[in-house]
């Protein structure tokens, strides 16, 4: 990446290359030619559209196309943006296509409304708990703040006797 500024005609021509690149670097690295990929694509494309498909990706791939080898992608055509990839797993392990599909792909949809009211929650939950860490902290603040100004401004006897009490340093030295 460089930091040159270029003119905005240069720069489009340059971002269409990369994503033609890109395009070509998914679609060499992949198959649909899998049974299982040709079901799921039709599965897909009758949800969710034309430009959805599911791929496998070959066991070596380029990794400039974003893939994980041997695992099974949900591929989305974009027209304006290229070529989006799904790689399918479980926590890092390879699963097989199944219907959860479906549901995971709902989870991250802004479109609906339940998607959207469960985000702003968890965001008014993630505010309130950064809300009660900064009370907390602050009321930790002052306490110590409180304890420092007393134990600069306030006379404390000891109830010890094997520690003698003394007014200051000087008594302490005459007490010895």
């Amino acid at each position: 990446m460089t930091n040159l500024v270029l003119p905005p005609h240069v720069q489009r021509r340059i971002d269409l290359e990369r994503r033609a690149e890109r395009r070509a670097a998914v679609f060499r690295n992949c198959t649909i030619e899998d049974p299982r990929c040709q079901e799921w694509t039709r599965k897909l494309q009758k949800e969710r559209g034309p430009d959805w498909f599911m791929v496998l990706a070959n066991e070596t791939v380029e990794t400039k196309a974003g893939l994980l080898p041997g695992y099974f992608h949900i591929l989305v055509r974009n027209e304006n943006t290229g070529v989006d990839v799904v790689p399918l797993h479980n926590g890092g392990a390879f699963v097989e296509p199944g219907s959860w599909i479906f549901a995971h792909l709902n989870r991250g949809d802004l479109r609906e409304r339940r998607v959207r009211e469960r985000l702003a929650e968890r965001e008014r939950e993630e505010w309130a708990a950064n809300e009660r860490e900064l009370v907390t902290a602050n009321e930790n603040r002052k306490e110590r703040l409180k304890d420092i100004v007393d134990s600069a401004t306030k006379v404390r006897v000891s109830m010890n006797r094997d520690t003698p009490w003394s007014q200051n340093v000087a008594g302490r030295r005459g007490a010895k």
